[in-house]
């Protein structure tokens, strides 16, 4: 009862906008991590099988070990354990099977309340219950794996294998022991590297299961799939003891990319985060939305576009990620409207005709070209940042509306960076970037 009430307590109100087959969750205990595991397990979509995917805190091996058990028990039931897949994973992957690998190790068990409680929850409306009786007869297994001293692919590879009709938690604490401060910078960086998939700078201090977590992200990669963060603190935000502390992340795994899970599901917030920061500006103050979708708090690069009755008012923008993304548009917004050296500062009277726009960008990728020919073969329909002699020209995706013609676009964006539409050289570095447009 104790443990039921504390999980249920956790569970946030409201609907979930996104329904993932795989999360990455933290193991501590309940008081400490529970919200932050919540968060994820409410977006977990469940399927048959729910692969359980941990590292192990007491006993040395290499690959992954498997259980023998038929059933794990939790005070609030039995979870069994799919012993025909458990069998099948042992003769495809190099692994072991042992009981005594798990016998003391927590960072499955801690799992399986959440998983149960999502699953058949113990307080529910009427609607709900009515839904629920879909899963009536319906069972669930799981599949219990301990990961030891392994490649990152392996687990990156049993994924890709069990994709179908499979559910998959990532279990892993993050940063151990470190100061608050240091926590929070550690486990900062640690989100960075899983949300954008550099995997190359990883460092086993980051987190306990961390060659979970390198090969949900070389899955990631390797499907053009997204990790979008949840919820992120540390046991100090609990506790209060800022001198030792253990960080605690959630992720959930999107078939889409960021941008465009960001423009299907809050399209209208960045519009108004941007409107409202323009307002914001007259006052000569900073807007501080009062709530942030935790997925805009991921570093991102965003343009500001101001239109008034048709004509450019203003525009301003990033071109590479240096700070949280709902922090570039506001400032990019405040920007356009009052710092772009081609407009006077915008005037309170003409808010009611603007017409506001912003873009989000997607990573920059350098172009690499033979000749101009070449190049613009490579340009449409990307956004494109020329640079030479430090000089530099930026147009948006959007701009091929006004210029369709390849060699009007690149001629027109080397008279932007100050040289002649003639001009060609090999020396030219090239860049091409997408972008999501949002606008009224």
């Amino acid at each position: 009862e104790e443990l039921s009430n504390c999980i249920n307590a956790y569970m946030q109100a409201g609907k979930v906008e996104y329904k993932s087959i795989t999360i990455i969750t933290p193991h501590a205990g309940v008081y400490y991590s529970g919200n932050v595991a919540m968060s994820a397990f409410q977006r977990l979509e469940i399927n048959d099988n729910i692969f359980i995917i941990a590292p192990s805190h007491h006993v040395n091996f290499n690959n992954i070990a498997l259980p023998e058990y038929t059933y794990f028990d939790t005070p609030l039931g039995s979870l069994e354990v799919n012993n025909r897949l458990i069998k099948e994973i042992s003769e495809k992957f190099p692994s072991i099977i042992n009981n005594d690998v798990f016998e003391n190790e927590h960072s499955i068990e801690v799992q399986l309340p959440f998983l149960q409680h999502v699953f058949f929850p113990k307080n529910m409306n009427a609607i709900d219950f009515v839904k629920g009786l879909k899963k009536f007869g319906r069972k669930i297994r799981i599949i219990p794996i301990l990961v030891g001293k392994c490649d990152y692919r392996l687990i990156s590879d049993l994924i890709s294998t069990y994709w179908e009709n499979s559910s998959f938690i990532i279990s892993s604490d993050l940063s151990h022991f470190y100061t608050q401060q240091e926590c929070r910078q550690i486990d900062t960086y640690t989100a960075t590297i899983i949300e954008t998939g550099k995997l190359e700078n990883f460092q086993p201090q980051q987190a306990c299961g961390l060659i979970g977590i390198m090969g949900l992200v070389d899955f990631a990669n390797n499907n053009d799939c997204s990790l979008l963060r949840v919820m992120m603190y540390n046991s100090g935000d609990i506790s209060r003891d800022t001198e030792r502390v253990v960080g605690y992340g959630s992720w959930f795994l999107c078939t889409d990319s960021r941008n465009e899970y960001i423009e299907k599901n809050y399209s209208d917030y960045v519009l108004a985060t941007a409107k409202s920061s323009i307002i914001s500006g007259f006052s000569n103050e900073d807007f501080v939305p009062p709530e942030i979708p935790p997925v805009l708090t991921q570093h991102g690069a965003s343009f500001v576009t101001l239109k008034l009755n048709g004509e450019l008012r203003g525009c301003i923008g990033s071109v590479y990620p240096t700070k949280p993304l709902i922090l570039d548009i506001i400032d990019n917004a405040k920007n356009a409207a009052f710092n772009d050296l081609r407009f006077e500062p915008l005037r309170p009277e003409e808010l009611k005709n603007l017409e506001v726009s912003v873009s989000i960008l997607s990573s920059i990728e350098r172009i690499y070209y033979k000749d101009e020919r070449d190049l613009l073969s490579k340009i449409y329909p990307h956004g494109v940042i020329l640079s030479e002699r430090g000089r530099r020209a930026v147009y948006l995706p959007v701009v091929w509306e006004q210029l369709p013609d390849r060699q009007d676009f690149l001629n027109t964006l080397k008279e932007k960076a100050g040289f002649p539409p003639n001009y060609f050289s090999k020396s030219i570095e090239a860049y091409k970037f997408d972008a999501i447009y949002i606008t009224d």
